[in-house]
């Protein structure tokens, strides 16, 4: 098993997750580094990168996507998919997962997934789902894609499930309701 610093520079973390990807287990070397990173952040008492929106971009590239995330609280953004496998390290407050699975052109709610730090998430590559922040304070997360979600053609519907159209941030963020 790989070691890792007690907390891994922004720098470190990228180039570790470049060679986990790269390896022949990538899904079995992004878990360990994942569990190690959101072990030594959770023991912090402030988030690893400040910035003010929602998500930071860390690095992308044909195989490997990396942001930051830090969801203000009681903010529920909008139904998305992925399409490439995705694990979401939270090291900091609590975050909620509504799964949902395609009903003709509209989608149906199938689960909940209350997920609080320190936890490592999955998603499949088929995963359709939105989140929310139960909580009073930002949450802090490194969420991974394996490949390149700036460019993976993926869909994200209105609030209400019922309007699929091709992804956009703009779209996104607009679409995000206060509970």
């Amino acid at each position: 098993m790989p070691r890792f610093p007690p907390v891994p520079t922004v720098e470190a973390f990228l180039a570790a997750a470049r060679r986990a990807v790269d390896g022949p287990s990538p899904h079995d070397a992004m878990r360990a580094l994942l569990d190690a990173t959101v072990q030594s952040l959770h023991a912090r008492p402030r988030r690893w990168i400040e910035h003010d929106d929602d998500e930071m971009l860390l690095t992308s590239s044909p195989r490997l996507t990396v942001y930051h995330i830090a969801l203000s609280p009681r903010i529920h953004y909008p139904p998305h998919d992925h399409r490439v496998p995705a694990m979401l390290g939270l090291y900091h407050g609590a975050e909620t997962s509504f799964s949902y699975r395609r009903d003709g052109s509209a989608l149906v709610r199938t689960g909940r997934h209350d997920h609080q730090a320190p936890c490592v998430a999955t998603l499949p590559t088929d995963a359709i789902h939105s989140v929310v922040n139960m909580g009073d304070v930002r949450s802090a997360a490194v969420h991974v894609y394996f490949g390149d979600l700036t460019v993976v053609e993926r869909s994200v519907w209105d609030a209400d499930g019922r309007e699929e159209r091709p992804f956009d941030n703009r779209f996104y963020f607009e679409k995000a309701r206060s509970l």
